[in-house]
């Protein structure tokens, strides 16, 4: 169960001969968590206090459920030990934000869970308002399904409800934002001591990431609802059926948009036994639920490990035959597992990233005239802007691009903002 990494075998050697009762989980290169126990003697703990001075080593006490040393960069901690689940989450996803008093722009969200019949998106990034192409998202979705609420969770506990794309959002009827609360997502294992531990904090850079792969799913677990990512513009109206996700290419079912009943058993938690800090499975069934797997799946320095790439394995071994990877149908052919529909990437991810990575430059290419030629032939439901590869791209309200066509079809009040601050998508 503990493999220890490389460059810091050595130290593990050491650390070994003096406490038999160290655990290692190695995180990669650079940056290790040493799981012990409480009975280690004090004298030997306030050795291993002082062996974080070695680089970035995270010291985890399993017996009293508190952190010991924080992380360290060269022997400077970032932040201070606490027990687990009494300091607030806040300070170590969102590093720049505080709390303040709340000026007359600024409104104070409080946590609201989605519902069965709920759209929802999430905000993990601890930012107090949407971009353009975040708001337009929301607007697309909600004008798509008006008779459905749309829910927009926020780790920002606190929103500029003055800012002009904000402004819209909330004058829509059936559109609301919340809270994000973390602690009241992840009540229940095993994420809870997942979460509680913070271990999502070793996804250093990617932490808003994989807090927000766990929560989509765990939410859908447990409330239901539709899922859907904030780079994501829908075009129709998404299908009435319940239980889908959809492939974005031949080897992988993306996370993106996801609609599921509650406590479907694809999400939900299968029986378990805690022993310390580690998750063991009673059996080794091929319907291991993708909740339950998520804290042995976690790796902090692989992208997506418990989004996609988990999503798809889960699938896999649920139905070999029927979900394989590649997939064994056609692109335009959908995919049955049990009362779950995988639908073909044309209807969610027109344009995916990796299969012809640069096809997604197309989005936001101007002066082609690119956008009425893809909306003339296309049957998407939605398109994926693929965030992480395309932020640093904007285009003009004015221009011709798939982009701007999107918005003017799908979000034509963000559109008028845009245009009345000479703001780019």
């Amino acid at each position: 169960m503990c493999k220890c990494s490389r460059d810091k075998s050595s130290v593990m050697k050491m650390l070994k001969a003096l406490l038999k009762t160290v655990l290692c989980v190695s995180v990669g290169a650079g940056l290790l968590l040493l799981v012990i126990s409480s009975e280690v003697p004090s004298n030997k703990l306030a050795w291993l206090r002082s062996a974080v001075e070695f680089g970035n080593i995270k010291i985890q006490e399993i017996g009293k459920g508190r952190i010991d040393s924080g992380w360290t960069e060269g022997g400077r901690g970032r932040w201070a030990g606490s027990e687990v689940g009494g300091e607030s989450w806040e300070p170590h996803l969102c590093l720049h934000y505080k709390v303040r008093k709340e000026p007359e722009s600024q409104v104070k969200l409080t946590w609201a869970p989605p519902t069965a019949d709920t759209i929802f998106f999430t905000q993990t990034s601890c930012s107090t308002f949407l971009t353009a192409r975040e708001a337009c998202a929301v607007e697309s979705a909600a004008h798509h399904q008006p008779q459905r609420p749309v829910l927009v969770l926020m780790t920002a506990r606190v929103i500029t409800q003055a800012h002009p794309l904000m402004q819209v959002l909330t004058g829509m009827s059936n559109v609301r934002l919340a809270w994000l609360d973390l602690d009241q997502v992840f009540t229940e294992e095993p994420l809870r001591t997942w979460h509680h531990d913070r271990l999502w904090v070793m996804s250093e850079g990617r932490a808003a990431s994989a807090v927000s792969d766990a929560v989509r799913v765990e939410l859908l677990r447990r409330y239901g609802g539709t899922y859907l990512d904030l780079d994501l513009i829908t075009l129709r109206p998404l299908p009435s059926s319940n239980n889908w996700l959809a492939r974005e290419q031949s080897s992988q079912v993306n996370n993106a948009i996801m609609s599921f009943a509650p406590a479907h058993q694809l999400l939900q938690v299968t029986l378990v036994n805690f022993e310390l800090m580690f998750v063991i499975l009673t059996a080794d069934s091929a319907w291991q639920a993708i909740v339950t797997a998520i804290p042995a799946a976690y790796d902090p320095h692989m992208c997506c490990s418990i989004g996609p790439v988990l999503l798809t394995s889960q699938l896999h071994r649920l139905c070999p035959n029927n979900i394989t990877i590649p997939a064994s149908v056609s692109s335009d052919q959908l995919e049955i597992c049990g009362d779950i529909t995988v639908w073909p990437n044309k209807l969610f991810y027109p344009i995916p990233y990796g299969y012809k990575q640069f096809q997604l430059v197309s989005i936001f290419t101007e002066g082609a005239g690119l956008g009425q030629t893809f909306f003339t032939s296309t049957v998407a439901i939605c398109l994926h802007l693929c965030h992480s590869f395309t932020h640093k791209l904007t285009v003009s309200v004015a221009g011709d691009s798939i982009m701007k066509e999107a918005a003017v079809r799908n979000c034509p009040q963000v559109v008028e903002v845009l245009k009345r601050h000479k703001m780019h998508l």
